[in-house]
């Protein structure tokens, strides 16, 4: 039995990956997660947890930001000095964010083994830091950049950890469907990762009920924001009213939420997702054989979701839309094409079911633990 201390982030695609091995390596091993209070939303099934406050310096301008963010860092290394002291861990994983940054910086001073994860296509800031000084860098994606040839014998492609629940999806046989009939509903699943997407709840609203004067139906399960969730609500039943009145089978109906820890059973009822491309949002996806329409968040550090989502769509596994002027009215155009030929659905499944290769949480145990 070895002691692990997994150091992430606190968003979703920072912390999603770690509670998958969180619940692989809890079994046989010792573990220890360190994370920012983000994070807490989503850990109430974790026994040994531990929040340290986090702040990127690169997040405002300013001096007095600079000043805070430094202070804020040293406080989190004293933390992270008792407390790796205290549990005297074997290794330590880190996967990114500024909470890392700490926990790694005491790992290394007191030379304890530690390994990174990448789980981007663009190596984060944190991970290009300590790159030189770690044992070795796990990746989810098999290229990633920016990366220094000299280093490359550090780095392992071991694939993209997924929570159980999730590869559950693919072995239960919910994920391929045949063309169905037209008459059944499309169930579209919206999607803003962890933080939420605001763009969503404001452009796509108007765009699926125009698709209902066409004749498509749909059934929508979509997130918001918390301050969207009346306004988008009120807009779809007012809409519905209309159409009622004039006597219309408009076909449409819908589910609001902000926020859930078992997105997965909305996943299951999903025939096509529109999602940011999170490397976790997308990764989840891609393991339970969804096809989805990723919109990369445009100002995302590194332009990572934009490199995350080409990886899928340059092998035809999705379809790639920026957040422009015109992402509202492509994502109509997709849906009714959808709608009306379904094979395309298949198509999209066929080529995310080649994708898979192995078992990333095997493989990196495996690494972690020799």
């Amino acid at each position: 039995m070895k002691k692990i201390i997994l150091c992430t982030g606190g968003t979703g695609g920072h912390i999603f990956p770690m509670i998958a091995l969180y619940e692989e390596l809890k079994e046989n091993h010792k573990v220890k997660i360190i994370t920012d209070n983000r994070a807490i939303k989503y850990l109430d099934q974790i026994d040994d947890l531990t929040i340290i406050p986090a702040e990127s310096p690169y997040r405002k301008k300013g001096i007095i930001h600079l000043i805070k963010s430094i202070f804020i860092i040293f406080i989190s290394m004293i933390k992270s000095f008792f407390i790796i002291a205290f549990f005297r861990p074997n290794v330590v994983v880190g996967s990114g964010g500024y909470v890392s940054f700490p926990v790694l910086m005491i790992a290394r001073f007191l030379k304890i083994r530690f390994f990174l994860y990448e789980t981007n296509s663009v190596l984060g800031r944190v991970n290009q830091l300590f790159l030189p000084h770690c044992y070795k860098l796990l990746t989810g994606y098999e290229l990633v950049s920016p990366f220094p040839d000299t280093l490359k014998d550090k780095m392992i492609h071991v694939g993209q950890l997924v929570r159980s629940q999730f590869i559950k999806i693919n072995e239960e046989g919910l994920f391929y469907r045949k063309t169905s009939k037209q008459e059944e509903p499309l169930n579209v699943l919206i999607l803003g990762g962890s933080q939420g997407a605001k763009v969503f709840g404001e452009k796509l609203p108007e765009k699926f009920l125009l698709l209902t004067k066409k004749n498509v139906k749909l059934s929508l399960s979509q997130q918001v924001q918390e301050n969207q969730i009346k306004e988008v609500g009120s807009y779809y039943e007012n809409n519905i009213k209309a159409s009622q009145i004039n006597e219309k089978n408009i076909g449409f109906d819908f589910m609001l939420f902000t926020f859930s820890n078992q997105i997965e059973d909305f996943v299951k009822k999903a025939d096509i997702v529109i999602c940011r491309s999170g490397s976790s949002t997308l990764s989840e996806l891609a393991s339970a054989n969804k096809p989805f329409i990723a919109v990369p968040l445009k100002n995302s550090l590194d332009n990572h979701q934009y490199h995350n989502a080409k990886y899928y769509a340059d092998q035809d596994c999705c379809w790639l839309v920026e957040d422009d002027q015109e992402m509202s009215f492509k994502i109509e155009r997709i849906l009714e094409n959808v709608y009306r030929t379904r094979i395309l659905l298949n198509h999209k499944i066929e080529n995310l079911i080649k994708l898979k290769r192995g078992n990333p949480i095997d493989n990196f145990i495996n690494q972690i633990t020799k």
